[in-house]
């Protein structure tokens, strides 16, 4: 028995073509498919004896989660990749630790309070604000405030709604970024993507840069996890590694991560969850 995957070829700025190499390489069936946002993704042709995983922008995988048959169809767990649950397992380890949480509405009620606190506190020199959203299915993307510029909130609320629960913390340096991908609590690959991309072993991650394979270690043995498969993301901030964010595999980047490792272990746990559901 084998897994197939179903693969969006057509998302922004995404080459798939080496995970379909892959897939195909590794003598497994996959299916390709198109979407475009907003349009009704059509799973007729499947049924809830297929064990499939998906791999797309947020908008297809949210279908596949809610409309397909298949299983286990996206290693996305949109409820789990909210802030607002995986920081209270890992608040602790967050490069983002000294946050709050608040409908963006309220931002701008609080602005200047904010602005005040954060300069005062931790040491910090910026008055800067980073903010992002709760949801893991992204209805922004983060990115920092100055002081004066008050103005990009009014209008971010005015496209997401005073309602969309977001984090705010205060601007901080970054000069590292890596992304890891977890399967059933085993780390299967992981690269770096800031500030330039590149490949990186496990050995060598483990050998040369131990304390952030230490907490990747940490994050995919805890008690709890957030989905079967999943990426974490661990940001280096004076000379610190810290857990960045938590995202699905499904509609996650996969940078230089070792793409071949990905499909074989990925692949191998869908078998295993398709099986406890027949």
């Amino acid at each position: 028995m084998k897994a197939s995957w179903l693969i969006q070829t057509d998302m922004e700025g995404v080459d798939t073509r080496p995970l379909v190499n892959e897939v195909a390489r590794q003598g497994m069936v996959v299916y390709l498919t198109q979407h475009r946002l907003g349009s009704q993704a059509d799973f007729s042709d499947y049924s809830s004896q297929d064990c499939i995983i998906c791999y797309g922008d947020i908008d297809f995988v949210r279908q596949v989660t809610t409309h397909a048959p298949f299983i286990p169809g996206a290693y996305c767990n949109f409820h789990n990749m909210k802030c607002s649950i995986y920081y209270a397992y890992f608040g602790e380890h967050l490069l983002n630790n000294n946050y709050w949480m608040m409908p963006v509405g309220d931002l701008l009620r609080r602005w200047y309070e904010l602005i005040t606190t954060f300069s005062r506190t931790g040491g910090i020199t910026s008055r800067s604000l980073f903010i992002r959203p709760d949801s893991g299915a992204k209805p922004f993307i983060g990115y920092i405030v100055s002081p004066d510029e008050k103005d990009k909130i009014k209008t971010l609320v005015q496209t997401i709604g005073p309602e969309t629960l977001i984090v705010v913390t205060p601007e901080k340096k970054i000069t590292g970024e890596w992304r890891f991908v977890i399967r059933d609590r085993k780390i299967v690959t992981g690269c770096q993507y800031l500030p330039e991309e590149l490949p990186l072993s496990l050995e060598f991650i483990r050998a040369n840069l131990p304390s952030l394979f230490c907490l990747a270690n940490l994050i995919a043995s805890h008690e709890w996890q957030p989905d079967r498969c999943y990426t974490v993301d661990i940001a280096e901030s004076e000379g610190k590694m810290h857990l960045l964010e938590i995202n699905s595999l499904s509609c996650a980047g996969l940078y230089d991560c070792d793409i071949k490792s990905i499909v074989e272990h990925v692949s191998q746990s869908a078998v295993r969850e398709w099986r406890e559901y027949q």
